[in-house]
């Protein structure tokens, strides 16, 4: 199916280049979701993480000319424990405590960051209709060790855009995104301005942590 997009306005080179690479992801995503190819032998969690990667990317691309890196990995309290599940991606203070399997030609590249090191968390999901209990429990689980929590989805449909985005609100989320929305006769939409929006939210907010650390010494 054809992929409807909002009314467009006038953009600079700068903004179409920095929404590049999601243009690209969503359309490799949605044509496995539209065209019934979603369980055709490819394992959700491998289609999951290259959802969570190519995004990596693209927030690494964003964010080059900062002193924060962006990654896959697990957050460790100040005593050295574990005080998070996996985080699909983590935007920290350069550095890290260890790094699994991140050689030059990594197949991949986990890492464990302190937490206090961290500016946010970002869970990634692909098929979302609720901020059920487990994006719940996830949040709770996050929330004394890093404020800044969001979720950025893969697929939603549009009618549910304005009431995931408050319950994710409410739950404690800081914000929610997503790349397409699709409707139930499998029509994508797209909103870019969601996109960019995005990534002006994490710029600022890590101009913000800069500026913090810096009065602070």
């Amino acid at each position: 199916m054809p992929t409807k997009h909002k009314p467009k306005t006038r953009r600079t080179l700068a903004t179409t280049l920095k929404l590049e690479q999601f243009h690209g992801l969503m359309s490799e995503l949605s044509d496995w979701r539209t065209l019934g190819l979603q369980d055709a032998g490819i394992l959700g969690f491998v289609k999951g993480l290259r959802f969570s990667a190519r995004l990596i990317y693209a927030i690494r691309d964003h964010l080059s000319s900062s002193s924060y890196e962006v990654d896959w990995g697990h957050l460790l309290t100040r005593d050295g424990n574990s005080c998070s599940p996996e985080c699909d991606i983590i935007i920290h203070k350069r550095g890290h405590v260890r790094e699994w399997n991140g050689t030059t030609r990594p197949v991949m590249n986990f890492k464990f960051i302190n937490c206090k090191d961290a500016v946010a968390v970002i869970s990634c999901k692909s098929m979302i209709t609720s901020v059920d209990k487990e994006h719940k429990a996830y949040i709770k689980a996050l929330k004394p060790y890093v404020d800044k929590i969001f979720i950025f989805a893969e697929c939603c449909e549009p009618s549910a855009v304005t009431r995931l985005k408050r319950s994710a609100q409410k739950a404690g989320c800081k914000g929610f995104w997503y790349l397409y929305a699709c409707d139930k006769m499998k029509q994508c939409t797209i909103d870019p301005e969601e996109w960019d929006n995005f990534l002006t939210t994490l710029e600022k907010l890590v101009v913000a942590r800069k500026r913090k650390k810096i009065k602070h010494g």
